[in-house]
């Protein structure tokens, strides 16, 4: 009987795990179809019940409004039926009135004046006797659709499911942005088609979270100067050596043989990627999950990768303002290495181009200013066994062409002041004594905020500034500044730290209940600021590195 039982149990968990691991997968609801009604009748439904300067965008708005909110529909069928005594019928009903009076916030005076025929007008198109006329006129157009769950004979038929928007689907086709050759020289001729008519490839394109499939592409050439023009590059040069020019503004990139994606797509790959650490397997699958079943369509790692790569090339080089170029038709490993030469500057950023501070503008010391207990001459800064190294000055070595030669006394009064390059941009100085004017090392990293000159004079003394009396116990502060003592303390524990890494981790969140906080950058190109503080209890920190 215990065996049996364990067996039971066991059996039960491996379940559970395959159902934790098993990608999310939900039904789909059933869906309605998109009302089926002629032209004719349409138009002139529209014209009698509407104003008569009604436009197409004003009218394809209450349509597509009422064919989204099929669940609001059903409330409000059943609020007009009348089934037991205390139920009241009325003309319009409260949950239509919502729709409408949502229709009157969100759209202008003038198209809610094309609502009412010149005889209905209500005085004020925003005011309560405007949402009624709105909402029977919603009601009456609603019934026109079909769009209810009771037929004519005030039967129940079925409860009205969302509306399925396939039957108008927009037909893609993917062109070229260039109508004319961007060639001077051409005097903007017109292009031909390139693509052969019966050769006309069909791709499947991802737009966001939607896929479209059977997509036409279309590809265009000058005959004049031979330039080809497709959706996300331009080929130009001769036959033999042509070369690809990518357009940073391009709406769609090829990311596969039959496979495109639009620029919200490969955005939400770069952020997803960098966001989450996510390799380009797991967004794959994670994209495939959530979106591609739907659709049939699962979009492997190497198409991932490919958008990576074809996003990251425009989004660096529109940041640059240059128009980034390679051979035509790379393969992925080769456009990658030219991309990274080409951009990448050798790992450092270009944040760091012009940058100078007090800090991290040095004046040149062939030698340093103190020499170590040992005396060996070979740890001095700037000196080797051979003699002292010239240092760099702004990345350029200040005796061209002679390494390792000792400047003389005339040449080092004459160095250029020696610059430190940002690499990052962000401001993550090293910690120093926190006395006014001292920029000695701490005399340890556990707790103590000044060095052992300080700490020696400091004493048994308050850490306040400008309070001398004698600290309490174990504290760094007096019986009358023991309170700011506690907050110090309170402000280090873990659990505040703790809540301040959760902050920092989402603080790129906009979310509707959290309070937005604007933080201040420090300028990088300006003198450190003047140190402010009240006290003691932690160290400095050097202001740029």
């Amino acid at each position: 009987m215990l065996l049996h039982i364990i067996d039971s149990v066991s059996i039960f968990g491996i379940l559970f795990l395959f159902m934790l691991f098993c990608p999310g997968v939900y039904a789909v609801p059933t869906e309605g179809a998109f009302p089926d009604i002629t032209f004719k009748v349409f138009s002139a439904f529209i014209a009698n019940n509407f104003g008569p300067k009604v436009s197409l965008s004003t009218v394809l708005m209450l349509l597509f409004a009422l064919n989204a909110n099929t669940d609001l529909l059903n409330l409000h069928a059943r609020s007009k039926k009348k089934k037991f005594s205390y139920e009241q019928v009325r003309s319009s009903s409260t949950w239509m009135n919502v729709l409408s009076g949502s229709i009157q916030k969100n759209t202008t005076t003038k198209k809610m004046k094309s609502l009412f025929k010149p005889e209905e007008m209500p005085q004020d198109v925003l005011g309560e006797e405007a949402t009624e006329l709105t909402s029977i006129k919603l009601n009456a157009f609603a019934n026109f659709l079909n769009l209810n769950p009771y037929g004519s004979d005030g039967k129940f038929k079925q409860k009205l499911y969302p509306i399925s928007n396939n039957s108008i689907e927009p037909l893609l086709v993917l062109c070229p942005t260039s109508y004319c050759c961007m060639n001077g020289a051409c005097q903007p001729r017109s292009l031909l088609m390139l693509t052969r008519t019966n050769q006309i490839p069909e791709v499947t394109l991802i737009k966001s979270t939607k896929v479209f499939k059977n997509v036409l592409v279309l590809s265009a050439h000058c005959p004049k100067c031979e330039t080809s023009y497709f959706v996300d590059h331009e080929t130009y040069g001769p036959s033999n050596d042509k070369q690809r020019t990518y357009l940073n503004d391009a709406p769609y990139l090829k990311v596969g043989q039959n496979t495109y994606v639009d620029r919200l797509f490969s955005n939400a790959v770069i952020n997803g990627i960098y966001s989450f650490h996510a390799s380009t397997a797991a967004y794959a699958e994670f994209w495939t999950n959530s979106y591609g079943k739907a659709y049939s369509v699962k979009v492997p790692r190497r198409q991932i990768w490919q958008t990576f790569i074809q996003e990251s090339i425009r989004g660096v080089s529109q940041s640059l303002g240059i128009t980034f170029e390679s051979s035509n038709n790379p393969s992925i490993a080769d456009l990658t290495n030219h991309a990274y030469n080409t951009l990448g500057e050798n790992g450092a950023i270009r944040l760091s181009d012009g940058h100078a501070c007090s800090e991290c503008t040095q004046d040149y010391k062939a030698t340093a200013d103190y020499a170590p207990q040992n005396n060996d001459p070979a740890a001095l800064l700037g000196v080797d066994n051979d003699g002292p190294v010239p240092a760099l000055a702004d990345g350029i070595p200040d005796i061209p062409n002679v390494p390792n030669q000792a400047p003389n006394a005339s040449t080092n009064t004459a160095q250029s002041p020696v610059k430190m390059v940002v690499i990052d941009g962000i401001v993550m100085g090293p910690i120093h004594c926190a006395a006014i004017g001292c920029t000695a090392d701490v005399s340890n990293a556990r707790g103590e905020a000044l060095c052992p000159t300080h700490v020696t004079l400091f004493g048994k003394k308050c850490r306040v500034v400008g309070c001398g009396t004698k600290k309490v116990g174990d504290t760094e502060a007096c019986a009358l500044h023991q309170q700011d003592w506690l907050q110090h303390k309170q402000s280090r524990s873990k659990s505040t730290l703790a809540g301040i890494r959760r902050m920092l981790h989402y603080q790129g969140e906009n979310l509707p209940w959290n309070e937005r906080v604007e933080r201040e950058v420090q300028p990088h190109d300006e003198d450190a600021p003047e140190a402010q503080s009240k006290n003691y209890f932690s160290p400095a920190r050097f202001y740029c590195v």
